[in-house]
């Protein structure tokens, strides 16, 4: 046996690879109870974060309003809208026939600043409304709370005002816009300050 080899010595041969089974093994159930137990996590885990996205949202608008009420509490601002609006038609209507009513509606209605404020330009209206013989009926177009903080309230009014010379019967006619201050007084709003725009 000299310098031949026998075949298949000498030579080493790898192991062979086990092949996959064709048919792979079936994982084992997951049990009822574990399903179960995953849901509940991930809906508690869901209500958590909603909970706590609430509680910011809730910190968030209350620090971007400063208290402002004008765009969350809508009974609050309609009352104020309300008063405030009716006290405007009230103080800005006349009739040279009655001025006593428009007085005192003004004497109801006007606190502070607004008393004089009111004052200084009703005297010259009055003595023209009595020389001509007017009737002025005073409408708000358009009203808008931008403020309402406790008892004060800031108002932003449009108004249109019909005006009637009886001794000709012409009309005419006029808008305005007044920038309005009002304070919340014994349950009722007061007009506070007036200021023409």
């Amino acid at each position: 046996m000299t310098g031949r080899r026998r075949a298949g010595q000498g030579i080493v041969r790898p192991s062979p690879r086990p092949r996959p089974s064709p048919h792979p093994r079936a994982e084992e159930p997951v049990a009822p109870r574990d399903r179960r137990a995953t849901v509940l996590a991930a809906l508690m885990a869901v209500v958590v974060l909603m909970a706590g996205f609430a509680v910011f949202a809730a910190l968030r608008v209350g620090s971007l309003h400063g208290g402002n009420r004008a765009l969350a509490d809508t009974a609050a601002t309609t009352q104020v809208s309300d008063q405030v609006g009716a006290g405007i038609k009230a103080i800005f209507s006349y009739d040279y026939d009655n001025l006593g009513r428009t007085e005192r509606a003004a004497a109801s209605v006007l606190v502070g600043d607004a008393v004089g404020q009111y004052q200084s330009g009703y005297a010259a209206a009055e003595q023209q409304a009595v020389d001509q013989k007017l009737v002025r009926t005073t409408t708000i177009s358009s009203i808008a709370v931008s403020q309402l903080n406790g008892d004060t309230a800031q108002l932003l009014i449009f108004v249109d005002q019909q005006t009637l010379a009886t001794t000709s019967n012409q009309q005419s006619s006029a808008s305005a816009a007044l920038s309005v201050s009002a304070r919340k007084i014994d349950g009722t709003w007061k007009i506070s300050n007036l200021t023409a725009l």
